[in-house]
């Protein structure tokens, strides 16, 4: 169950194309196909072809998208969802507890070698922002952030066609020692040889999360962050190891970012189109 829930509820932060076909019931399998993966397996998998993903920085180009690698590994326990390690902790029909690590996605905006850039895969708290207006002549140079992990429980569940996933992360490698809660929900709109698969959530960024990639000292300090988001995939297998894919993703950025000095739009769309090929 654990590959299943993962593969069709890809995380906001990923932008990650979803599989072909959805599971109907969970059952042992012992050989890979687009509904199953052997427990023990490597999955290496590369789409090629062309997207973009706006970036809402100031002064830094939108990121293009050419080849979209995707690795997966699932053992007994232990399981790698391209850049997501985790650990399952319970699973049955209709629920699975992981403790999972993913890395921080803000950085992507910061630099464009970033992972997160080639390996595609994502309540408001009541603060404030305390801002200052800044003069109109003035510019503010945008430095590179470190990469960041963050790590906690993650709870996925499933409700007839309806996949689920709720995760509480804090940011363990030191940089701003900040919480990130998800959400989303995942139904299929298509099922058939072509599938179509929305995806709608949110994430919470706490101040010390936001504040490390748009803060800027001693004139904008933001507060917590609430981003929706919806996402749109597509996918219809083309023989044994091609299938077409392409997917649209839309993130609403929180006032406490957008007011920053070195943010200039209020949106991130992520979108791609090609084919995907199944290497292993």
């Amino acid at each position: 169950m654990n590959f299943t829930l993962r593969t069709l509820l890809p995380l906001v932060m990923l932008g990650a194309p979803v599989g072909p076909l959805p599971v109907a019931a969970q059952t042992a399998c012992t050989a890979p196909s687009p509904d199953c993966a052997v427990v023990g397996d490597f999955d290496l998998s590369l789409s090629f072809g062309y997207g973009t993903r706006t970036n809402p920085v100031t002064g830094r180009d939108d990121i293009p998208l050419y080849v979209i690698p995707q690795v997966s590994y699932y053992g007994k326990h232990f399981f790698l969802e391209s850049l997501e390690p985790g650990v399952t902790l319970y699973e049955s029909d209709a629920n699975t507890f992981n403790l999972v690590a993913t890395p921080g996605f803000d950085r992507v905006f910061f630099s464009s070698h970033d992972l997160q850039n080639i390996i595609v895969a994502s309540t408001v708290a009541g603060d404030f922002s305390e801002a200052l207006v800044p003069p109109e002549d003035q510019s503010f140079p945008v430095g590179s952030r470190h990469t960041t992990y963050l790590a906690g429980p993650e709870w996925l569940f499933r409700y007839h066609d309806f996949i689920g996933q709720l995760n509480a992360l804090y940011e363990v490698t030191g940089r701003h020692k900040g919480y990130e809660v998800h959400g989303g929900i995942s139904a299929p709109l298509l099922q058939s040889k072509h599938s179509l698969v929305v995806n709608a959530g949110w994430t919470w960024k706490s101040a010390e999360a936001v504040n490390y990639y748009y803060g800027v000292e001693n004139l904008y300090k933001p507060g917590s962050a609430f981003n929706p988001f919806i996402k749109l995939s597509y996918a219809v297998p083309l023989s044994e190891r091609w299938t077409l894919t392409a997917f649209v993703h839309y993130e609403y950025l929180d006032d406490a970012i957008v007011d920053s000095p070195i943010v200039s739009d209020g949106e991130v769309i992520t979108a791609f189109a090609g084919f995907k090929y199944k290497v292993l």
